[in-house]
């Protein structure tokens, strides 16, 4: 399945590293990256090897465009910088042990990068190509498995 401009894709590095896709209101998370978000969550699980080339599916709250969703709550911090050349206005959003800082394109408007910090970890997710048309190649559905699926699947 491939689609454009109606879907995302975000690669994630870090501790782990996985893809998310969305597309028509479907999420599409790796699964060693969706065990981690668990692990972090404080469930203690493994993800067998014959299930790492596998996707977890999951509704995306408020669709796709929840990815790029900023909360009302979060309070310009005056801490201006550069992203990909670009002059960003940071917003930042604080909850509990939580912060994360949006950064967006002064005069555009447009989300450049997120960085949350979440009990000591923090992760950076870029955000780019506006308005340009490229593929998003969906995994297959033989490489995808319901979240109910992937807990029957894995060691907990």
């Amino acid at each position: 399945m491939v689609g454009s401009l109606a879907g995302s894709a975000r690669k994630v590095t870090g501790g782990v590293s996985g893809d998310i896709y969305c597309k028509d209101g479907t999420s599409y998370i790796s699964a060693d990256l969706f065990a981690e978000a668990l692990r972090q969550r404080g469930q203690r699980i493994s993800v067998p090897p014959q299930l790492r080339a596998a996707y977890v599916t999951t509704k995306a709250e408020g669709g796709c465009d929840a990815y790029y969703k900023i909360s009302e709550a979060g309070e310009s911090s005056g801490k201006s910088r550069t992203v990909d050349g670009k002059q960003a206005t940071a917003v930042e959003l604080t909850t509990g042990k939580s912060k994360d800082v949006y950064f967006i394109e002064d005069g555009r408007q447009r989300l450049l990068m997120l960085e949350s910090h979440r009990d000591g970890r923090t992760s950076t997710t870029t955000y780019d190509s506006f308005g340009e048309e490229f593929a998003i190649t969906l995994p297959s559905a033989e490489k995808t498995l319901t979240i109910e699926a992937f807990r029957t699947r894995v060691s907990m």
